[in-house]
C-alpha cells in the first residue's frame, strides 16, 4: 500500500520503505486521522464511515489522479457540513493504483479488507478499472467509475457498479461524426512517431494512444512540417499531452466524456470551492469524479435512511444502479448494466496551449 504525503502545493507519493520512512508514514496517517479518531472517541460523537477513492497519484498519470481525487473529497466536504449522511462522517481513503492493472488489483483488496470502507471511486484507466472490478464485485463493494471504459466491459457486470461516462465505442463513433462533419471521410490511424509512413492521400490523422505519445507524436508531425488535422479519442485529451507537445498540441481535436466545467452552466460554486480544495483548477476528470462521488454517496445515504443502524456494503451495492440525480454533467441515471443512460460527449480542440481547450460546435 501507498500513503499520501502532503507537501503543500506539491503532492508526492512514496512507498513505505526502511524503519524510519515506516515511522514517518505512520506519524502522518495518524495526523490525519485523529479529527475522525477523535469524533468516534467521543461519547455522543458521530460515527464514521469511509470511502475509497483508486487512481493514480504517483507517476506519469498522477496531474488525472489529484484533478479527479479532489472532486471526489470536494463531494465529501459538502456532505460532512452539518449532519453529513444520517448522522455519519464520511472520510476519504486514497490509494494509488499507478493506472496499473496490476496496481489496481492490490489496491482494490486492500480497500475490502477495511470494513468501513462502503464504495469505492476508481479507476482512472479501462485496464486499471476492468482489472479491479471482480476483487470489489466478491466483496459486494459498490463502485462509481467516473471515466471511459469499453461498452462490453459492463456487460457481465452484476448489481454494484456504476460508470458515469460514455463507453469507448460511443466516444470513437462520436470522433467518427466529428471527423465526416469537418468534411473527413476517413482518418488516418496513428499509433506512433513514425510519421514517415504517412502517405499523400492522408487527409486527416486520429492519433489512437496516450496523451504522452500522442504528444510525441504531435511534435514529430510538427518537426516534418506535416499540417494535417488531428483528432484523438478520449485519453488523448489530457494535461500531459500540452505538456509534453506544447504548442503543436494547438488544433487538436478530442472527445471527451466530462465537460470543462468553464463550460457548464451554474458550475461558477463548483469552480470556487474546487480551487479553494485543491490550489488547482478543475477539468473534466474533476467533474465526472464529482458526480461519481455524488452517486455513491446517494447510495449509501438511502440505505442509512432504510436501515438506521450500521450501513451494509450488499445493501449499498444493489441500490447505486437505481440512484437518479442531476449532476455538474447532467442527467444521471443508469441501465440494468450499469451504464449511464445518454451519456453525453464532449468535443474540444486545443488552443493556445491549453486543455481542454474551447468548445466544437456543430451549428
Amino acid at each position: 500500500m501507498h500513503y499520501l504525503q502532503d507537501n503543500g502545493p506539491d503532492y508526492t507519493m512514496r512507498p513505505c520503505l526502511g524503519q524510519s520512512t515506516f515511522r514517518f508514514f505512520m506519524l502522518l496517517i495518524t495526523a490525519i486521522m485523529i479529527p475522525a479518531c477523535a469524533m468516534t472517541a467521543l461519547p455522543g460523537a458521530p460515527p464514521t464511515i469511509k470511502i475509497g477513492v483508486a487512481v493514480p497519484v504517483e507517476g506519469l498519470d498522477r496531474a488525472l489522479g489529484y484533478e479527479a481525487m479532489f472532486g471526489v473529497k470536494l463531494a465529501v466536504q459538502e456532505r460532512n457540513r452539518g449532519q453529513g449522511l444520517n448522522g455519519y462522517r464520511l472520510e476519504v481513503v486514497v490509494l494509488n493504483d499507478f493506472n496499473d492493472p496490476v496496481e489496481a488489483t492490490t489496491q482494490a483488496r486492500a480497500l475490502i479488507t477495511d470494513p468501513d470502507v462502503m464504495g469505492v471511486v476508481g479507476h482512472l484507466s479501462a485496464a486499471a478499472t476492468l482489472a479491479a472490478l471482480p476483487v470489489y464485485q466478491e466483496a459486494r463493494l459498490a463502485v462509481s467509475i467516473p471515466w471511459t471504459l469499453p461498452a462490453a466491459g459492463l456487460n457481465s457486470v452484476q448489481d454494484g457498479v456504476v460508470n458515469l461516462a460514455a463507453p469507448a465505442e460511443m466516444t470513437s463513433d462520436r470522433l467518427e461524426a466529428v471527423g465526416r462533419f469537418m468534411g473527413f471521410g476517413e482518418l488516418m490511424k496513428l499509433d506512433d512517431e513514425d510519421v514517415s509512413r504517412i502517405g499523400a492521400e492522408a487527409q486527416a490523422l486520429e492519433l489512437v494512444t496516450d496523451a504522452t505519445t500522442g504528444g510525441e507524436i504531435l511534435l514529430a508531425l510538427d518537426r516534418a512540417g506535416i499540417d494535417l488535422p488531428r483528432f484523438g479519442q478520449v485519453e488523448l485529451g489530457s494535461p500531459q499531452l500540452v505538456q509534453v507537445a506544447q504548442t503543436a498540441a494547438n488544433g487538436l481535436v478530442f472527445v471527451s466524456p466530462g465537460p470543462d466545467p468553464q463550460q457548464v452552466t451554474g458550475a461558477d460554486d463548483f469552480i470556487e470551492a474546487y480551487q479553494n480544495l485543491a490550489g488547482f483548477p478543475p477539468g473534466p476528470r474533476a467533474v465526472l469524479a464529482y458526480d461519481a462521488a455524488h452517486v455513491l454517496l446517494d447510495a449509501i445515504e438511502q440505505s442509512l435512511a432504510s436501515n438506521r443502524q450500521r450501513p451494509d456494503r450488499s445493501d449499498i451495492s444493489a441500490r447505486i444502479g437505481h440512484i437518479t440525480r442531476d449532476g455538474l454533467s447532467g442527467r444521471i441515471a443508469f441501465d440494468a448494466q450499469g451504464r449511464r443512460i445518454d451519456a453525453p460527449v464532449w468535443v474540444y480542440q486545443i488552443s493556445e496551449g491549453r486543455y481542454p481547450g474551447v468548445p466544437v460546435s456543430f451549428e
